[in-house]
């Protein structure tokens, strides 16, 4: 059972009236997920947006055939499967348990449904979306930053 609680804990839905969150549970479904269980990969079809419940996630995209990195780790309360969330797009990353992991599963259609005839839920889920991905941006541009600054290459050029 999905409880008023297991919504409002995550940031995207923090900020919604309990009705409105009464009408996400009712698209919602509880999942669990073995250590190491993928919940999509890369190029699949998008059809589920994604709230950690307990343990943790991990979002890799591949860079080549050879190596392929986490680009985030997700716990309790954090959102994933944004892809979801737009129309006929697959995913661009592969989202994994790293350990024995309960996730809420929601509709994505059912949502981008309800935001498109409630325009106060979609205003408000796309206002915490907007605070969520601008933090991610910084971070990822904090990331890129940290790696060129130990490239050989950029040293060479301040000689």
């Amino acid at each position: 059972m999905i409880s008023r609680d297991d919504i409002k804990n995550a940031f995207l839905f923090s900020t919604l009236p309990d009705e409105l969150v009464a009408r996400i549970i009712s698209i919602a479904k509880p999942r669990s997920y073995e250590e190491g269980e993928v919940i999509f990969g890369e190029g699949g079809q998008s059809g589920s947006f994604y709230l950690v419940r307990s343990g943790t996630i991990l979002i890799e995209q591949e860079m080549t055939r050879h190596m392929t990195v986490t680009v985030a780790t997700l716990n309790a309360g954090e959102c994933f499967g944004y892809s979801s969330l737009m129309e006929e797009v697959s995913f661009s990353t592969t989202a994994l348990s790293s350990e024995a992991s309960e996730v809420i599963t929601i509709d994505g259609k059912a949502l981008l449904d309800m935001m498109e005839k409630d325009h106060t839920l979609g205003y408000l889920i796309h206002k915490q979306m907007v605070h969520m991905m601008a933090g991610r941006l910084q971070r990822r541009t904090e990331q890129f930053l940290r790696a060129l600054s130990t490239h050989p290459e950029i040293h060479e050029l301040e000689k």
